[in-house]
């Protein structure tokens, strides 16, 4: 299929398959860290670069077609549908405005192409604008005195505004993306079946671009309490400090560090289990900018055994050992299944008191751990379709104070 573009002749593949496949999103972050170990971050893309990567399995005609197809446009552009980011739209009988909440997928679904699948086919379409604004009462006017007798009234209505009218039923639709081929081909053949590798780079025109949604925040950063999945039974991670040692290479040898506290690293596994989880996911990512923005978010680990009876004001007991050398300033408490943020106001070898003040039940008090300021210790995000719907992804996570 070929469609005619800006960018002159597009070759759109119908047929994707996204099992297998991978989406990876490359945001580009300058960190400068100084001496002591705090840091400035800019970004340095307004948007991510989107890479795509397809596997496709094919069986005798369909091995020459693919071949024939790769052989004659490898350098030249492709139209690549994201399943990823399918729409169930109403059925539309030669109308040019498809009325859809568009919230959820405004990174992905924005003015461009779009790709289409229905009763009667597939068919590319050019999405011009987004919403539009009807009339749901006329303006009436005196015809004497031409003075307003009831006002025009307007309503904006969500959905995206195509070039052209069109006509389909039970149709879904996708962004369409438009991209060159990435390095090279690679076909791995059998007698009578082929596998073909192919990654796609999205242009820079094309790019999927959003500033996110704000959540909950605590001072003055986002604050999440997405949960951890461990890698298998359990989640490795690794506390870091910036060493130096002095060894003379005949005698002893000393260290010393410029760092004042450690940092702590982990990796951030997500399992999203259906679409919705997906395009939420995808608003967080978005509102992290690869590296560039922190979040605040529990460490999960039970590290302070709290020894409080009856109930907990604004003063915790606690027997933990070192409790006090490690120097904390922050816990998450959950409490009846909600999490909420407190900052330690004082603390001694054997107390901690915080704000705001818990006022509960030692009995209703679920888990008490450390909250960390983090971001992302990674500019790239794989995206990998596993089928039926989920989707895996994981991103190493750093926490900068505590």
């Amino acid at each position: 299929m070929k469609i005619q573009t800006a960018y002159g002749e597009v070759h759109v593949l119908t047929n994707c398959p996204l099992l297998e496949s991978t989406e990876r999103l490359e945001f580009l972050t300058e960190v400068h860290e100084s001496f002591e170990g705090s840091e400035e971050r800019s970004a340095l893309r307004d948007a991510p670069r989107q890479i795509l990567s397809f596997k496709y399995v094919q069986m005798q005609k369909a091995m020459g077609d693919m071949f024939h197809m790769l052989y004659a446009n490898l350098r030249k552009y492709w139209g690549i549908p994201l399943r990823q980011v399918k729409r169930s739209i109403p059925d539309i009988a030669e109308d040019d405005f498809i009325i859809l909440d568009t919230s959820s997928t405004q990174a992905d679904l924005k003015v461009g192409f779009a790709f289409i699948e229905s009763r009667e086919g597939v068919e590319v379409v050019e999405i011009t604008e987004i919403g539009r604004y009807i009339i749901v009462q006329e303006e009436i006017r005196d015809p004497e005195t031409n003075e307003v007798i009831q006002p025009l009234i307007t309503e904006y209505q969500d959905g995206f505004r195509l070039s052209a009218n069109i006509t389909v039923t039970n149709a879904v639709m996708m962004p369409l993306r438009i991209c060159i081929i990435d390095g090279d081909a690679s076909i791995n053949a059998g007698g009578f079946w082929s596998n073909a590798s192919v990654v796609f780079r999205v242009i820079a025109e094309d790019l999927p671009e959003h500033d996110g949604d704000e959540p909950m925040q605590y001072l003055g950063d986002d604050l999440y309490f997405n949960p951890l999945r461990l890698d298998g039974d359990s989640l490795e991670m690794t506390l870091t400090q910036q060493q130096s040692i002095v060894d003379g290479s005949i005698g002893g040898f000393q260290q010393f560090t410029h760092h004042a506290k450690p940092r702590y690293m982990k990796p951030f596994k997500s399992v999203l289990k259906d679409w919705l989880e997906f395009h939420e996911y995808r608003r967080f990512l978005f509102r992290r900018m690869g590296r560039l923005k922190a979040f605040w978010m529990p460490l999960y680990e039970k590290h302070l055994h709290i020894t409080n009876t009856g109930t907990v004001y604004n003063v915790l007991n606690t027997d933990t050992a070192y409790f006090l050398e490690a120097d904390r300033e922050h816990i998450a408490v959950k409490i009846n299944d909600v999490w909420m943020a407190h900052a330690i106001t004082a603390k001694t070898a054997t107390t901690l008191t915080v704000s705001p003040a818990l006022n509960v039940l030692v009995s209703d008090i679920q888990k008490v751990c450390y909250l960390g300021l983090h971001r992302f210790d990674a500019d790239q995000i794989e995206f990998q379709f596993l089928g039926a719907g989920i989707t895996q992804v994981t991103v190493p996570i750093t926490e900068l104070s505590s």
